[in-house]
């Protein structure tokens, strides 16, 4: 009986220790589900530290990260409202207060209904003279429009269904996430973007009656005896063209030119495009040593930009140009290739400096729970576009929650006080 008594305490006891652990863990893990990400196996050779700790963070994000934020419903009713282009607009005063325009909160005109007009314009002001574009590694297109406004044209290269295998910069440049950049940025309040949007112009009737001779001499007949461009620029081959669809047209991003004196920087996160490894990606502490030779406004921004390009997969930016103080996003091609990927470390300014701006953060925890993909659609939808397959959108909100575990690492490492920086 005795021994029986004892074997009944001793479970008794395991069960009671048992249960303190399990409330005890409950309590430390209020709101947090795991959510089974698991850490891939590449990359944990250069930062198996940071990245096992922000997949940690990921794992047990509080609740709020994945629901929406009502208190954005303001904000995307007038962000909505300022997509809404209408067909009555005088192109003339468009392209005069676009140039007039001076601010140091936005690159172009974004309040008051300004952005629909100018859309519009951008999509639909008659061509005066096409050339190629002067500069750059991939094929654009460079319009003069009858009122002196200049675009680029970065012509459809791959079907929007199509996955871009290879490195993070593999491939030409995507048209679709030229414009997505755009909407994304309106949407995370970047104001530092040209606009874009899909345009579709006939080779025939728009291009050939007004094409230089340059351009001229690099369009050649395919098979089909369609003209086809192959362009001037560093990567550009006569085997490597852009030919019009079955209605004679070439698709692709009209985005307004910017004809403006930036300079230049390499990025301090850039990469080798060689089997060579930079500082950044082997030195976890790489944020120290460059700390001296930028300023904290500066590092903000290029985490501001980093996170961009995170939610887009952009891997290619080895340089940026500073307009006003500001880096404006330009050359965004080379995102949305595979949903199915997310190379966390394009977010090495963030996890490296652990420091985010102020206004930055409020507006990553407005955009919750979908809202950040629901809003771009909606406001493509009233520009009659679509941008991205539902896989790149899964992809982008995948991202978003990534975004949110590293702050959530940098919290947990620094501290809230040292993080949040009220700059701009």
């Amino acid at each position: 009986m005795s021994l029986n008594y004892a074997f009944g305490f001793s479970l008794f006891l395991l069960i009671l220790v048992g249960l303190n652990i399990y409330f005890f863990y409950t309590l430390n893990t209020v709101g947090r589900r795991p959510s089974n990400f698991n850490v891939p196996s590449i990359k944990l050779d250069y930062a198996p530290s940071v990245f096992k700790d922000i997949y940690e963070y990921l794992n047990y994000l509080p609740i709020q990260y994945k629901n929406k934020n009502q208190k954005f419903t303001s904000i995307q009713k007038n962000l909505i409202s300022s997509f809404n282009s209408s067909q009555n607009v005088n192109t003339k005063n468009i392209w005069r207060d676009t140039e007039m325009w001076a601010s140091d909160e936005s690159l172009f005109p974004v309040e008051n209904g300004a952005l629909g007009p100018l859309l519009h314009a951008i999509r639909t002001s008659q061509i005066a003279l096409v050339d190629n574009a002067p500069k750059g590694t991939q094929l654009k297109l460079l319009f003069l429009l009858e009122g002196k406004q200049k675009l680029y044209f970065k012509p459809k290269r791959y079907q929007m269904t199509d996955v871009i295998r290879g490195n993070i910069y593999a491939g030409f440049d995507r048209h679709n996430s030229e414009v997505f950049a755009y909407y994304l940025a309106m949407v995370l309040n970047f104001k530092w973007i040209a606009p874009s949007v899909i345009r579709r112009i006939h080779v025939d009737r728009e291009i050939v009656p007004v094409a230089t001779m340059g351009l001229k001499r690099t369009m050649v007949k395919n098979e089909s005896g369609s003209l086809c461009i192959y362009g001037k620029c560093f990567y550009c081959k006569i085997n490597e063209t852009v030919c019009p669809n079955d209605k004679g047209e070439i698709e692709g991003a009209a985005i307004l030119y910017l004809d403006k004196q930036f300079r230049v920087h390499k990025s301090p996160w850039r990469r080798s495009y060689s089997s060579r490894k930079m500082d950044w990606e082997t030195d976890n502490d790489f944020c120290k040593k460059i700390s001296g030779s930028l300023s904290q406004k500066r590092i903000l921004n290029l985490v501001d930009i980093a996170i961009f390009d995170f939610l887009i997969q952009n891997g290619d930016r080895h340089r940026y140009e500073i307009y006003k103080d500001k880096i404006v996003l330009l050359d965004n091609g080379k995102g949305l290739g595979n949903p199915a990927v997310d190379e966390l470390d394009i977010l090495a300014p963030l996890y490296q400096c652990c420091i985010l701006s102020q206004s930055t953060w409020q507006r990553l925890e407005l955009v919750s729970g979908g809202v950040l993909t629901d809003t771009i659609k909606l406001m493509s939808v009233l520009q009659g576009e679509v941008l991205a397959t539902e896989e790149h959108y899964k992809a982008v909100e995948r991202r978003l929650l990534k975004v949110y575990a590293t702050i959530q690492y940098c919290i947990g490492k620094y501290g809230s006080a040292k993080v949040f920086k009220d700059l701009y």
